[in-house]
């Protein structure tokens, strides 16, 4: 299939087109047009600047099948800041509406399990939702929702909630948080490509939300403790020096739509975790070895 993939250049976005590409699918991504082309890992990948003008002309060129939609802003605060509403319903509608008109079967976003109104980051996506059930009933294009709940993965950026956590654990600093009573459903980085593959090789007609979590959810508290006893207990673990956000919310996906159209079993999040806090332990003794003494 021809897949067009909106920000290639972003940790799940990397890895999407890196499974695209595997599955000798001809793949097209947008990356930001300050990101070095020259540094990009995939070397038979078509890359195109993410810009209307840009996608504009390759969609007249080519006609895709799939337009993956991985594009988004999380924001940093409760205001109605204009990169969110740009990244996360501007530009991704933008070229919901070109797919349309050219021709595209299916467009798949990358969506969120959060609450609708917990912050400007899940309400953004839920608003640009209604805009793809919109489109599906005037123009009848196919459009997925993948809802997903908190992913993590070795190699993502140091300094998200869990691999920030492992690595001051693992070189023994203080560790501050909430009392992490909130249940979270954790989901391992390679199950999200897993779900991805799944519904882009499904025939899902009309407007679908999927849920992608393992349908387990610990406490932050629990998954703290668990890190903690990985990484032998080296760390001061202060719980409760950190607010709790307001409202919030405990979160665990239904799974049963996806294993709908797949044979769906995740890893459990314990053997995810102690394979994750393997590989960053090998991460920091290679660093450490490569220092001059």
């Amino acid at each position: 299939m021809n897949i067009l993939v909106l920000g290639g250049n972003g940790y799940l976005g990397k890895k999407l087109v890196g499974m695209l590409r595997e599955q000798k699918h001809n793949v097209t991504c947008t990356i930001r047009k300050s990101d070095s082309r020259e540094n990009y890992i995939y070397k038979d990948v078509i890359i195109i600047d993410a810009n209307i003008a840009d996608i504009t002309d390759i969609m007249i060129k080519n006609h895709y099948d799939i337009v993956v939609n991985a594009v988004c802003n999380y924001g940093r605060s409760e205001g109605l800041y204009g990169d969110v509403i740009e990244a996360n319903i501007e530009f991704p509608l933008k070229v919901l509406d070109m797919a349309a008109e050219y021709g595209v079967s299916t467009y798949i976003t990358i969506g969120t399990g959060l609450p609708d109104r917990l912050n400007m980051y899940s309400y953004s996506k839920k608003m640009f939702s209604e805009f793809g059930g919109f489109y599906v009933e005037k123009k009848g294009i196919n459009y997925i929702n993948m809802k997903l709940e908190m992913f993590y993965g070795a190699d993502e950026p140091a300094d998200r909630f869990i691999p920030s956590v492992i690595r001051k654990m693992i070189m023994g600093e203080v560790v501050n948080t909430t009392i992490g009573v909130q249940h979270r459903d954790i989901i391992y980085i390679g199950d999200i490509l897993k779900a991805m593959d799944i519904v882009i090789n499904s025939d899902i007609l009309g407007y679908k939300e999927i849920y992608v979590g393992t349908g387990i959810a610990p406490t932050i508290s629990e998954i703290i403790d668990y890190i903690w006893m990985l990484t032998g207990k080296k760390s001061i673990v202060n719980k409760g020096t950190v607010p709790m956000r307001k409202d919030e919310p405990d979160c665990i996906a239904d799974t049963s739509i996806l294993k709908n159209y797949g044979d769906w079993a995740p890893i459990f999040w314990k053997d995810g975790l102690r394979e994750m806090v393997s590989l960053i332990e090998q991460d920091i003794s290679r660093a450490c070895s490569e220092l001059p003494r």
